[in-house]
């Protein structure tokens, strides 16, 4: 359950609290996957970066652990995918950013493979504005109607049972995302 909290330091209007199991942890499978535009975009306080070639697990304390990948990096993100849940890291969804050029051949069947590993595959179409856009100035974008719904179904994901029952893991070599800023 969200709580409204009102800002007293200025005049916005009160916001909506989110609750912390239902906080995205973002997780690139790559460099360049698009993960700090998302956390901009999606106001969440946990960007890992991109996931290290020895990472099997992922620390997210019983927050939704969010996998982005790039459209032409499909393989790459599907192997990622694999380690990161048969390491014992739930996955709540696996964010498929558009380049703007070809999907890789064979993308989509690659993509329907891992409907049993991750809570939902969400596609984030391309947004011109936000190539251009510095990232600090990334929220202010106005977004199309398909970006918009993307962002939706990423919330949705993260705030599913199965992203719920997402565990914390203290294993060694596990990487841990800290304390929230």
């Amino acid at each position: 359950m969200e709580t409204r909290r009102a800002d007293p330091i200025s005049a916005r209007p009160a916001r909506a609290v989110p609750r912390p199991e239902a906080e995205p942890v973002l997780l690139g499978c790559h460099p360049g996957a698009g993960t700090s535009t998302l956390r901009v975009l999606l106001d969440a306080p946990w960007d890992l970066g991109a996931v290290r070639p020895d990472q099997v697990r992922v620390a997210t304390f019983g927050r939704p652990l969010v996998l982005v990948t790039r459209d032409d990096a499909i393989e790459h993100a599907v192997e990622v995918t694999q380690r990161i849940t048969g390491g014992g890291t739930p996955v709540a969804a696996l964010v498929v950013v558009a380049s703007g050029g070809a999907e890789s051949p064979g993308a989509a069947a690659q993509l329907a493979a891992l409907a049993d590993r991750v809570g939902r595959v969400v596609r984030f179409p391309t947004v011109s504005r936000l190539q251009r856009t510095p990232l600090d100035e990334a929220a202010g974008v106005r977004l199309p109607k398909r970006a918009r719904t993307a962002l939706d179904d990423i919330r949705a994901a993260c705030a599913t049972p199965t992203a719920a029952r997402a565990v914390a893991l203290s294993a060694e070599g596990v990487f841990h995302p800290g304390p929230r800023p």
